[in-house]
């Protein structure tokens, strides 16, 4: 994918704003350093949040991803966690079944029997909140809780935050055919968490394939996904990022564990050699489309010159922009110049549609 930082010189068709000059110089513009994420449009909790922690315009995160094999032993997660930490970041995530309180071959009645009895905190759970108390950082990571209703047991993605606290879990709602007969039972649905930096989600693994669960996603506004998985997720883990125009970091064993922004570039992948992954990323973005916009963002850039980056993905035809503004937040800058999102557009596109639809068709 090419992409090009240049304002590209405005179409007529293109014009947006009476009395605007239609001739548009190529304005150059700054790139963030990987940094790219999707706005707080419709987010007031997270946003709230985020302002509260002194994060007002650009919203730096740390995403680190461990992608070492389930079922690691507590001395090597410590390990491997104090290791993340070097990074500082914000977030560490761990892998799909990242621990177990019993065996592999263990029986069905162990293992829900040893399944973590959240919201009293479990072995693997202790581990946890101690290393997100050590390191300051909030944690996630998969792995069974235990079903207080009855037999069974979910394959949960656990949130401990920088206190040590479980803020939440997300229960993987689509669990393979061979989980659930194994007595693996399935969630209701998306659950998302505001942190001190935005509104993240959890996807394990399986839940990748299903769209009705991403759309969930999308509607409650998560910002980042969390992606905790024994399968890779290929072409879909971007595919996904720029469709939600969200960044995506996943936690997979070994290779191609990777973090990604809502165009879908890679930011940061593991490999072989290299299990551990970070980037910072700026959650202070927004993905808008190129028609209706070159002037509102010439202007914007002339306005706020270094505090404002824009990016132009060519081929897709949209501009990426981020607040690096200590005051001004995207959205600030989104209303002052009446700049129309991606999804705005969109949707402003399929109702001039219906008001062209030839009679009697």
């Amino acid at each position: 994918m090419k992409h090009m930082y240049l304002v590209p010189r405005l179409r007529p068709d293109r014009i947006n704003a009476p009395g605007r000059s239609s001739a548009v110089a190529r304005v150059a513009v700054a790139v963030i350093l990987s940094m790219a994420g999707l706005a707080h449009s419709g987010q007031p909790d997270a946003v709230a949040q985020a302002k509260k922690a002194g994060k007002t315009g650009a919203r730096l995160v740390g995403v680190a991803a461990i992608c070492q094999p389930p079922g690691a032993r507590a001395e090597d997660m410590e390990k491997w966690i104090d290791a993340a930490a070097l990074n500082k970041p914000d977030i560490i995530l761990l892998t799909e079944g990242c621990m177990h309180n019993t065996p592999r071959n263990a029986t069905r009645e162990e293992k829900d029997a040893k399944s973590e009895p959240l919201p009293e905190p479990g072995p693997i759970t202790r581990l946890l909140s101690g290393k997100a108390k050590q390191h300051h950082c909030y944690i996630i990571g998969s792995y069974w809780r235990k079903n207080t209703q009855g037999p069974g047991r979910f394959n949960s993605a656990v949130l401990i935050d920088r206190a040590g606290d479980v803020v939440g879990y997300y229960d993987k709602k689509f669990p393979t055919i061979g989980e659930m007969e194994g007595g693996v039972l399935p969630g209701r649905g998306a659950v998302v968490f505001d942190t001190d930096f935005g509104r993240i989600g959890a996807l394990i693994c399986f839940d990748l394939n299903f769209d009705e669960l991403l759309a969930e996603y999308k509607k409650k506004g998560a910002e980042l996904l969390c992606f905790l998985s024994n399968y890779r997720g290929g072409v879909r883990v971007p595919a996904i990022a720029m469709r939600n125009q969200c960044f995506i970091a996943s936690a997979v064993p070994d290779e191609n564990g990777v973090i990604v922004d809502p165009l879908g570039r890679t930011l940061a992948e593991s490999s072989h050699y290299g299990r551990i992954i970070f980037a910072r990323i700026n959650l202070d973005s927004q993905l808008i489309h190129i028609d209706f916009n070159v002037d509102r963002v010439r202007l914007m850039k002339e306005k706020y010159g270094p505090a404002v980056s824009v990016e132009v993905a060519s081929p897709e035809a949209y501009y990426f922009i981020s607040s690096l503004h200590p005051d001004k937040s995207i959205q600030d800058m989104i209303k002052e110049f009446e700049i129309e999102t991606l999804d705005q557009y969109l949707d402003r596109s399929r109702s001039v549609r219906l008001q062209h639809l030839p009679k009697g068709e």
